[in-house]
């Protein structure tokens, strides 16, 4: 995507010193706790004297242009269940003032520890709300995106779609390849709105390069395959992953003190099981597929469902899966990994590094690192990737309630943060301080700063913190453009990013299908929300699924996931034969749908 180009064109000496002073922690002023004038103007006459003239600006190393405010102070609501670690003091570090310098602006975060619709819920009807909220905002009408689509309808958000392309290092936050189609038409877009555009899609982006790779797989116990002399690579298929698993556990290993070893796990409630089965598995983008006479199908009433959850009940009657894993807690589950009790484990590779790494195995037993399985293939023998749409079909999300104090200032501050320059700032700190510039032109973090963030990244990522340096852009991620710009998506990563995530990254690229995806027409099924509570109820299926896989039979954990199919099939009148017409009929619509 081409950044769309909003500035002042500078003559050569006016750009020359608006450059001046962003470099450091000192040049910036960031012991200042008032406001104060632009160092870089004042250095100049005839800029200050331009200046005066268009009014109080900050133009950038990049020739971008900034309305400068009067120490306009925002709030943030981060509506995150868990919290938002920020620095202690969110006025006076430095990365905070040196923003406050260049345009007057600060915004300091606060995090919550509950629901998030609970959250959303409670500020809506009080009418006690902040500047700024990020929110989750998946698309579609349950949780936190309904809420804030009747907050939208109600008149309780600004209307923010003719101030967007006033602010260029944002104003692609809606181009389709950010975000997807089906995104933009149906939730950016959402017809309760009329016409209006109330939310700023973030973490999404900017460039294919850009996309997080989540890293998704099996892992197995380095010396497992070294001990049994199979090539965990040539692993293609569940069927042959059970086989490996099965040998395993007749080996006998113990862990790294001494137990006896459960043979695969997972993270927190059965995260990510379904990896196992991933020979199992279709490259789509959707849980609906098109049969041969043109019908919409639902994947979970298929018989391909009940075949691969009874691999799961195999597994568990087989003393292969660890039957703690569908609710376990995460401490326990990296516990496990940590101490290489656990022979296999999948969900996020990053994950599964980041438990040894905290128990010290990563270092004291490295043949027992875990190392990748397969990737296992798709059902129809292709290699698996990651899968993403033509841009994000939803994410997290700005919105700005009516009570915003600032909307100029609010939009300027994200606007500013996700400059190239102000990316830097606050991803990066300060060159010559934190930061040096290598021979592209691209920053790096100092290699003292290096060298202790592998040895103890905890500790140096609450350092940095502390001095601004990393927080805010968790949350104000717009079109992400770090990979594009910096030749890393985060600072230490392409100097210090694990060298087994480097490679796997290698072997499970991203790949983007393209199309309209076929459930975005789903909500407009006139019952649609009295009809997803229980249609697309996770914690329904749960209940089935798990007792199938804890059933003594398999003909008995068969018939459980039958009786789930059934289930969806008559519940509510056979209303989901009703839907699924109706999907069919959608289907005829346009000619770039995918599934």
């Amino acid at each position: 995507m081409k950044r769309k180009a909003l500035a002042l064109v500078l003559t050569a000496a006016m750009a020359a010193t608006a450059l001046a002073g962003c470099g450091s922690s000192a040049d910036t002023g960031s012991a200042s706790t008032t406001p104060a004038a632009s160092e870089d103007t004042a250095k100049d006459d005839t800029a200050a004297a331009d200046t005066e003239e268009d009014g109080d600006y900050y133009v950038d190393e990049d020739g971008n242009k900034y309305k400068k405010f009067d120490d306009v102070q925002l709030k943030m609501l981060v509506c995150w269940n868990g919290g938002f670690n920020t620095a202690d003091d969110q006025y006076n570090n430095e990365v905070a003032a040196a923003i406050r310098d260049k345009i007057g602006v600060t915004v300091e975060f606060e995090g919550i520890m509950m629901s998030e619709d609970e959250k959303l819920n409670m500020m809506f009807a009080s009418g006690d709300m902040p500047d700024m909220i990020n929110a989750p905002y998946w698309g579609g009408s349950s949780g936190s995106t309904g809420i804030i689509k009747k907050a939208g309808a109600e008149g309780r958000l600004i209307d923010i779609k003719d101030m967007l392309p006033n602010y260029p290092n944002i104003s692609d936050a809606w181009d389709v390849g950010v975000i997807s189609q089906k995104y933009l038409e149906n939730d950016i877009d959402d017809p309760s709105f009329n016409g209006a555009r109330y939310v700023l899609p973030t973490e999404v982006a900017g460039d294919v390069e850009d996309i997080a790779m989540w890293n998704y797989g099996v892992f197995v116990r380095g010396d497992v395959p070294e001990a049994l002399g199979i090539d965990p690579t040539s692993i293609k298929t569940t069927e042959e992953l059970l086989d490996f698993m099965q040998k395993a556990k007749d080996y006998g290993f113990k862990d790294v003190n001494g137990n006896d070893c459960i043979v695969a796990t997972t993270f927190h409630n059965g995260w990510s099981y379904d990896n196992y089965l991933q020979s199992y598995n279709e490259k789509k983008l959707t849980g609906y597929s098109l049969d041969a006479d043109g019908n919409v199908t639902y994947d979970k009433l298929s018989e391909n469902y009940v075949n691969k959850n009874l691999v799961v009940w195999k597994m568990v009657h087989d003393g292969l899966l660890d039957k703690e894993c569908f609710t376990t807690t995460d401490d326990a589950a990296k516990e496990k990994v940590g101490n290489g009790t656990a022979l296999f484990t999948c969900a996020q590779y990053g994950v599964t590094i980041d438990a040894t790494k905290q128990s010290g195995l990563y270092d004291s037993n490295p043949e027992m690192r875990y190392t990748w399985v397969g990737p296992l293939n798709y059902s129809d023998g292709s290699a698996q990737v990651q899968v993403e749409s033509e841009g994000r079909s939803g994410s997290p999300a700005i919105i700005f309630p009516t009570t915003c104090t600032n909307i100029d200032a609010a939009m300027t501050w994200l606007d500013y943060v996700n400059s190239k320059e102000g990316t830097k700032l606050i991803c990066y700190g300060f060159e010559g301080d934190t930061y040096e510039l290598n021979a592209d032109g691209q920053p790096r973090m100092t290699a003292e700063l290096a060298e202790r963030y592998a040895a103890d990244s905890d500790s140096v990522t609450k350092e940095l913190r502390q001095r601004g340096i990393g927080y805010m852009a968790g949350r104000s991620y717009v079109a992400k453009k770090n990979a594009k710009w910096f030749g890393e998506s985060a600072p230490f990563e392409a100097d210090a990013e694990n060298e087994y995530i480097t490679a796997y990254k290698k072997v499970h690229p991203v790949e983007i299908l393209k199309g309209y995806a076929i459930d975005a027409m789903a909500p407009g099924y006139e019952n649609y929300s009295d009809f997803s509570e229980w249609a697309f109820d996770d914690v329904k299926e749960k209940e089935y699924i798990e007792r199938a896989f804890f059933a003594d039979t398999e003909e008995e954990a068969r018939q459980i996931i039958l009786d789930y199919q059934e289930y969806l099939k008559t519940n509510n009148g056979g209303e989901m034969e009703k839907f699924l017409d109706y999907m069919t009929e959608q289907s005829k619509t346009r000619d770039d749908f995918a599934y």
